[in-house]
C-alpha cells in the first residue's frame, strides 16, 4: 500500500470542462490494490475503518462493495473522523469557473450532501443505515450532527466570499432509499438550516431529486429551496409532468425532460413534443 492524501470534490462545471473543483476535504488514507480489488484504510482518532472496492464496470471504474462503517464501533470512529474534518471552498477555482461560463449563465456547484445521504450513499449503504437507525439511533444521530458540524466553516466561507449566487444541494434523492419519515426527520431540518444561512447572504438554492419521488410529493412545495432540479417525470420516473406542476407550488423547475428521451432509440419528434408539453405547462 501507499500513503496518500485523498480529495473529495463536488461541483457541476468540471464534469464536462476539465476545470478544477470548487470544494475539497482532505484526509489521510492508505490504499492497497490487489488485481481487481482495492482496500482503502481510513485513519481516525479511534481506530481505522476499511472500505473495499472492485472493478465491476465495463469502463474499469471502481465500485464500493464494502462500506467503511459496518458496526456500532465504526459509528464512533466515523464521528471522531468528522469532528476533525472541514470542507474547504476554493475561491480561485470558482473564479476560473466563472470566467469559463462568462455571460452564458451563473456558475454553481454542489453543496455537500445531507448527513443522511452522506451515510446512505458513501459511508454505510442504505441497508446498514436503516438497521443502525433501528438498533442504535443515538449513535447514528450523533454521527449525523458531526457531519453537519463539519460543514459550518464551509458555509461561513461561502457566505463571506460574497460572489456565489446559486448553490445546488446535490442530494440525488430517491424515495426507494429514503422514506417520507426519515426525509422529514433528518433531511428537511438540514435543508432549512443551511438554506437559511445562504438565503441571508442572497444566495439562491435548488435541490437535485433525480429518483422516484411519488411518496415525497407532498413535501415539494414547502421545501426551503427556490428551485427543484432534475425531477424526473414519466416515462422514466414515477410521476407525470402534470403532477409535478401541481405539487411544486411557486418553485422553479430546473430540467423537466426525462433523460432517456435523449437516447438514440427515442424519436426526435417525441422529444420535441415532450419539450413543448413542458413549456406549455
Amino acid at each position: 500500500g501507499r500513503n496518500r492524501r485523498n480529495v473529495i470534490t463536488n461541483t457541476i462545471i468540471p464534469s464536462f470542462s476539465g476545470l478544477p473543483m470548487n470544494l475539497e476535504v482532505k484526509f489521510n488514507k492508505r490504499m492497497q490494490i490487489r488485481e481487481n480489488e482495492k482496500y482503502i484504510i481510513i485513519s481516525t482518532p479511534k481506530g481505522e475503518m476499511i472500505q473495499k472496492e472492485k472493478r465491476l464496470s465495463s469502463d474499469g471504474s471502481w465500485r464500493i462493495t464494502e462500506f467503511p462503517i459496518k458496526s456500532a464501533e465504526d459509528l464512533e470512529k466515523a464521528r471522531e473522523f468528522f469532528k476533525n474534518v472541514n470542507f474547504v471552498f476554493i475561491k480561485d477555482n470558482f473564479e476560473k469557473g466563472d470566467r469559463f461560463v462568462t455571460n452564458r449563465g451563473e456558475p454553481q456547484f454542489f453543496f455537500p450532501r445531507s448527513p443522511y445521504q452522506m451515510l446512505s450513499l458513501f459511508w454505510m449503504g442504505t441497508e446498514n443505515l436503516i438497521y443502525a437507525l433501528a438498533d442504535v439511533p443515538e449513535k447514528v444521530e450523533k454521527l449525523m450532527r458531526a457531519i453537519d458540524d463539519c460543514y459550518e466553516t464551509l458555509c461561513k466561507t461561502i457566505v463571506s466570499y460574497g460572489k456565489v449566487k446559486i448553490i445546488n444541494f446535490g442530494e440525488n434523492i430517491d424515495a426507494n432509499i429514503i422514506s417520507p419519515y426519515y426525509f422529514e426527520k433528518y433531511c428537511i431540518p438540514f435543508y432549512k438550516k443551511r438554506t437559511e444561512q445562504l438565503r441571508k447572504a442572497g444566495i439562491y438554492t435548488h435541490i437535485h431529486i433525480d429518483g422516484n419521488f411519488r411518496p415525497l410529493l407532498k413535501y415539494l412545495k414547502d421545501l426551503p429551496f427556490d428551485g427543484l432540479e432534475a425531477l424526473t417525470p414519466l416515462p422514466q420516473g414515477d410521476v407525470s409532468i402534470e403532477e409535478i406542476k401541481e405539487s411544486i407550488g411557486d418553485k422553479i423547475l430546473l430540467d423537466g425532460i426525462p433523460a432517456i428521451m435523449f437516447l438514440p432509440n427515442y424519436p426526435l419528434e417525441e422529444l420535441k413534443a415532450f419539450t413543448r408539453r413542458v413549456i406549455e405547462l
